[in-house]
């Protein structure tokens, strides 16, 4: 009974699969109901419904999203993460899959990879042309740390791996090591390697070793953490670039968190280069409405003398703020009005992504 009964799952999760792709969708929901489950799907950063499982087959569809992505088909009391290779993925991409237990079952999140042949490089980001040397200039450096802020789905690891793919093409060669969680996109040249926390083998232990291996240039997943964020800055201060993604809202909340975890405002004043806090904003038509296609809003926060000094107050978020204002620092929102003004987004896109004033 079990082969034939698994047939319409497998039906299921290969057109949900095909559906994604076909709409470039960066993620599908299936969030369980008592009638089954409701799919939905995220285009271009808004959910739109995509259509509905019934309940006879909602824990089969789990079963084989399970068995793709090697998961324990049997534990449905934990969340799980693994990940669709995408010789394994009806769609051709590589998917992540995370589950997570529920009241009504289990829910399943699947993030798509980016195709091949999407744009990686910094030219073909988007980001205004001031912003974009002046992250060209910081990676351009021997030392210091550039980091990249912005919620989950705003394009950071488009971002970090496009910086990766500047400093693989400038002229200087330099040892270039890269800590993930996971490896998303394998970049030749680069020595990477993907954390393990259940082998105890985090970011934090991870950086600790490959400073032992003689980097030029450190590309960190992600900021986590006290020990991290310590490690990282003090790389950057002993002749290391380092770039990373940690979570903020934007560029003054970046320095007071690094605050908040501990470092030593001297070592964050040395060490920093910059912030990039960016979101991606839905473009607009000829008409001024919501057109397919996202654009990049970013702003750039140098580490300016203003800014250093506030650092050092350990002044709050309000004050770091006006500081970096003094040194030529532009938020996201007026780098986002000079895009609605440009007519390439709209006042209410801009509302939706960074919220009402």
């Amino acid at each position: 009974m079990g082969i034939p009964a698994i047939q319409p799952a497998i039906a299921v999760v290969d057109r949900l699969l095909k559906t994604a792709r076909r709409l470039s969708a960066s993620d599908l929901h299936l969030d369980p109901t008592e009638e089954g489950f409701t799919v939905v799907a995220r285009r271009d950063g808004v959910l739109e419904d995509v259509e509905t499982v019934p309940a006879s087959l909602a824990r089969q569809v789990v079963g084989r999203l399970k068995a793709l992505a090697d998961l324990l088909a049997y534990r449905t009391d934990v969340p799980q993460e693994g990940r669709i290779a995408a010789d394994r993925s009806d769609a051709g991409i590589e998917v992540r899959v995370a589950t997570f237990p529920t009241l009504l079952g289990e829910r399943v999140a699947l993030r798509f990879d980016t195709p091949e042949g999407a744009p990686q490089s910094l030219a073909s980001l988007g980001l205004a042309p001031r912003i974009e040397q002046a992250l060209r200039t910081s990676l351009a450096q021997p030392d210091g740390v550039v980091l990249l802020t912005g919620p989950s789905g705003s394009g950071k690891t488009t971002t970090l791996y496009a910086c990766l793919r500047e400093l693989v093409s400038q002229d200087a060669r330099r040892s270039l090591f890269t800590i993930e969680d996971p490896v998303e996109r394998r970049i030749p040249g680069v020595t990477q390697t993907q954390v393990n926390p259940a082998a105890e083998f985090d970011f934090g232990r991870a950086l600790r070793s490959m400073l032992r291996q003689d980097p030029d240039v450190i590309l960190v997943g992600e900021i986590r953490d006290e020990e991290t964020a310590g490690a990282a800055l003090e790389a950057g201060l002993t002749g290391h670039l380092v770039a990373s993604t940690i979570h903020a809202g934007t560029g003054p909340q970046v320095f007071a968190r690094l605050l908040e975890m501990g470092v030593e405002p001297f070592v964050i004043t040395t060490a920093m280069r910059g912030v990039l806090s960016q979101r991606l904003l839905r473009r607009a038509d000829a008409d001024g409405n919501p057109a397919a296609g996202r654009v990049v809003c970013a702003e750039w926060m140098p580490m300016s003398a203003p800014l250093r000094a506030a650092v050092h107050q350990r002044a709050d978020v309000e004050v770091l703020a006006a500081a970096a204002a003094e040194g030529g620092y532009r938020t996201l929102r007026e780098e986002a009005q000079a895009l609605v003004k440009a007519g390439v987004t709209t006042q209410q896109e801009v509302d939706r992504v960074l919220g009402t004033l």
